[in-house]
């Protein structure tokens, strides 16, 4: 964390940017990461500026030019009447994966607890008017999420999908945080307004990247898009038609090298016709399960709800970071009375000899994806040994 004269300026520095036209947040980014000082960039020599990567003579102009600090300070006291953070790039609580992606937002307007943007967030995005099917998969998916981990769900607050989303989430005491495609001092759609009230009660967050005062403006959302993707492992599709945020989404996801999550549909589900199309065309996996999610991350990636593995680790608040705790030692196979009936059959199969992950799930006559997790498991508690060519032993 930065110190409170450092942030500011850096906060001050952001607003003062955002103001100038030709400026977005990849340009913020590039500024920053050139000058030392944030504030100095205003008094710095045109050459200077123009070094600086994609600013050229008329943005640096734009930047030596700028003397609006009067809305600087009343945007910064803006924050204070609404009760809104700010977060630049260099905060401890500005979501690490989103620093991550090629322009991530130089300032985020962040109402509830900024903390909660260190959990470890998945996306659930989808149509504005899902169909009986639609409505049903975001239900029964997201719920086994909140009922098997402890990811925090992210989605932007649209009627249809998002809400759903939303409310099932809260119904089961989970987390969630919204991400405005407006300013920050007001909730669209205007309906949703209790919705994001009780968010804000049960420990989740609004963030917006737009000033307050900012319109609901069309253009607006695509922006706030990769903001969602940006800052989630992956992105879950549950319903969605040939056009849409949702594609959008799921694009700006794949450019950011994040997983995507398809629900497929009927054929005579005109509502799902993206959907498929998505999936035909590579543009996400097939899930009809959260164990199809699960399965393409490590298992100390996301975190298991009230999960402690066999060496006695446990997931940080953040969602992000095992925490190692102190134990007597490896785990000896004298200790195989504190394994699961799962983990002792797959001991006593390792035994005799190294066997190949694919040949040890047919003898336990289980999915694969379903049985890495657990030798995952059981090498962290140091109880088998991962050979080349992903075979597995028991340790002597």
């Amino acid at each position: 964390m930065q110190t409170n004269t450092k942030r500011d300026d850096y906060i001050r520095a952001s607003l003062a940017l955002s103001l100038i036209p030709e400026i977005g947040a990849n340009r913020i980014k590039n500024l920053f990461e050139h000058f030392e000082s944030p504030m100095s960039l205003f008094s710095r020599d045109l050459p200077d500026l123009v070094r600086v990567r994609k600013i050229g003579a008329s943005v640096a102009r734009s930047i030596r030019s700028f003397q609006d600090w009067g809305r600087v300070d009343q945007l910064m006291s803006m924050a204070e009447k609404h009760e809104v953070t700010l977060l630049t790039l260099f905060d401890d609580t500005y979501p690490c994966r989103l620093k991550q992606i090629h322009d991530p937002p130089a300032l985020l307007w962040v109402r509830g607890d900024p903390a909660v943007l260190k959990r470890c967030f998945l996306a659930i995005v989808g149509t504005r008017r899902p169909s009986v099917e639609g409505r049903e998969a975001t239900i029964k998916l997201t719920r086994e999420l909140i009922a098997t981990t402890d990811l925090a769900i992210v989605s932007g607050l649209a009627h249809g999908v998002d809400t759903i989303a939303h409310r099932v989430i809260l119904e089961e005491n989970g987390c969630t945080v919204a991400v405005l495609g407006c300013g920050i001092d007001r909730i669209y759609p205007t309906g949703n307004f209790r919705l994001a009230q009780r968010m804000l009660q049960q420990g989740g967050a609004i963030i917006s990247e737009f000033p307050p005062g900012t319109r609901p403006e069309a253009h607006n959302f695509p922006i706030r898009n990769r903001v969602v993707s940006g800052m989630s492992l992956g992105v879950l599709v549950t319903e969605t038609g040939m056009a849409g945020g949702s594609r959008i989404t799921a694009g700006k996801a794949l450019d950011q090298n994040r997983e995507v999550f398809i629900v497929p549909h009927a054929i005579s589900n005109k509502k799902g016709t993206g959907s498929n199309d998505l999936i035909k065309n590579s543009g996400g996996k097939l899930v009809t399960c959260v164990d199809d999610i699960l399965v393409e991350f490590p298992y100390t990636e996301i975190p298991r709800r009230g999960a402690t593995n066999v060496s006695g680790e446990r997931y940080a608040e953040d969602g992000q970071t095992p925490i190692r705790l102190r134990t007597s030692g490896p785990v000896e196979k004298s200790n195989t009375k504190d394994l699961s009936n799962l983990e002792k059959r797959i001991c006593r199969l390792l035994s005799k000899s190294p066997i190949h992950a694919d040949r040890l799930s047919q003898k336990l006559q289980m999915r694969a994806e379903n049985l890495l997790p657990v030798l995952l498991k059981l090498e962290l508690a140091d109880v088998i040994i991962q050979k080349p060519g992903k075979k597995f032993t028991l340790k002597s």
